[in-house]
């Protein structure tokens, strides 16, 4: 699966799981992003961070019991 691939697939479910982070790891590791991949991992960034997109990891870290909805990502 190519990195653009990846984000349209999280984008679409709205959810990044364990897995789903340790793929875009590894692929950001292989080579430089093009300018595609930048703007999609830039409008995936900001998404996570509105609080559009919910990262399961950060949820079974913190141990919420929350709904997932339109909670926002606080960063401390």
């Amino acid at each position: 699966m190519t990195l653009l691939e990846l984000i349209r697939r999280i984008q679409a479910t709205r959810i990044v799981t364990p897995a789903q982070e340790r793929q875009i790891n590894e692929l950001l590791w292989q080579r430089s992003l093009s300018a595609t991949e930048y703007q999609a991992m830039q409008e995936l960034v900001t998404a996570i961070i509105a609080g559009d997109i919910q990262v399961i990891s950060q949820i079974q870290r913190f141990g919420s019991k929350k709904k997932l909805g339109n909670n926002r990502l606080q960063l401390v």
